[in-house]
């Protein structure tokens, strides 16, 4: 599996991606027409359209095909806005690979803490971040595409402790 930026090139199958997921692990969270109409034509748009500063963080995990990424917007404390892989990818490594390789690229940039929001609900993930050393840091509801859903808040105050875990 090969970690790299993501390029120009990549940004259709990136909202391909993001898509898919959405469909695959939302359907208890927003409305199935959102899902099923609106969310790849809004995902296509969000990633052509989607400026990446020079310190953000944009990577994907390739073998003969892209099989999932990450996205992490820089700011005093980086924010992972974005980590998905391909359902048939899942529970290979990708996801963790892909985390250490962006807070690596965001600990190079002199960031000492990442955080991130995932579903409430969405245990998979949850126990994911808490492997990798994430700590739960409360609740916020977060307006998506209209649905306002409550995520978790998960940190790092350590971004080593994240950067680390590519093994």
């Amino acid at each position: 599996m090969n970690i790299r930026p993501a390029e120009d090139k990549d940004r259709p199958i990136i909202a391909e991606i993001h898509a898919r997921s959405w469909q695959e692990n939302y359907r208890d969270y927003l409305p199935a027409d959102l899902l099923d109409q609106q969310i790849p034509t809004l995902m296509a748009e969000r990633w052509k359209n989607a400026e990446i500063g020079a310190q953000d963080v944009v990577l994907v995990a390739e073998d003969d095909q892209v099989q999932g990424f990450v996205a992490v917007w820089d700011d005093e404390m980086p924010y992972i806005d974005n980590l998905h892989v391909r359902s048939d990818g899942r529970s290979k490594g990708i996801g963790r690979k892909l985390l250490a390789a962006a807070a690596g690229a965001a600990e190079e940039n002199g960031r000492k803490a990442i955080w991130l929001h995932v579903v409430v609900g969405n245990d998979r993930a949850k126990d994911l971040y808490a492997r990798l050393g994430g700590m739960a840091d409360g609740i916020d509801d977060k307006d998506l595409y209209g649905t306002m859903v409550p995520n978790e808040r998960i940190i790092w105050r350590d971004i080593k402790i994240l950067a680390e875990q590519s093994n």
